[in-house]
């Protein structure tokens, strides 16, 4: 039998302090991230989420002293599932939630653009406005092929 993960990341377990907001709105809630990686993480929260759902994720701890440069304050994500969660040993439930997280940089050319200017498209592949309207130009048998490198599927 094979132990082969079948997550496109690995996963760094640890419980930290985060809070959440629909997208769009100011009322964020509490909740504890369980673990991440680069492209999601999984927390447990008092509120039920609905898959498809965009939220945003600050970390309550965040300092840039302490976690570097390369760690983020906030992030933008969608809820891919909830599940609600039952302890037997006091009778409570809380909510089990995945989010991927959404990505503002152009995966063709790398530029970061405002996140309102990121598209994504049906094989999740973000395109920033200026190179997805050109990617719309190309015939479909390029536009497939270029998709197609853009997902890393190349043979």
């Amino acid at each position: 039998m094979s132990n082969l993960s079948s997550r496109a990341f690995e996963r760094d377990y640890c419980e930290v302090r985060i809070r959440y907001a629909i997208y769009n709105t100011e009322k964020y809630l509490d909740a504890k991230m369980q673990n991440s990686s680069e492209g999601g993480m999984y927390f447990q929260s008092e509120s039920e989420l609905h898959p498809g759902s965009e939220i945003c994720i600050h970390r309550a701890d965040y300092s840039p002293e302490i976690h570097g440069s390369a760690a983020c304050k906030g992030y933008r994500a969608e809820v891919m599932w909830c599940r609600r969660l039952f302890n037997k040993d006091d009778n409570t439930s809380c909510y089990g939630v995945g989010v991927r997280f959404i990505v503002n940089t152009c995966e063709k050319c790398g530029e970061t653009v405002a996140y309102s200017d990121i598209h994504r498209t049906d094989d999740f592949v973000f395109l920033c406005s200026k190179c997805l309207e050109n990617i719309e130009k190309l015939p479909d048998g390029d536009k497939q092929c270029l998709n197609k490198y853009l997902i890393g599927n190349v043979l």
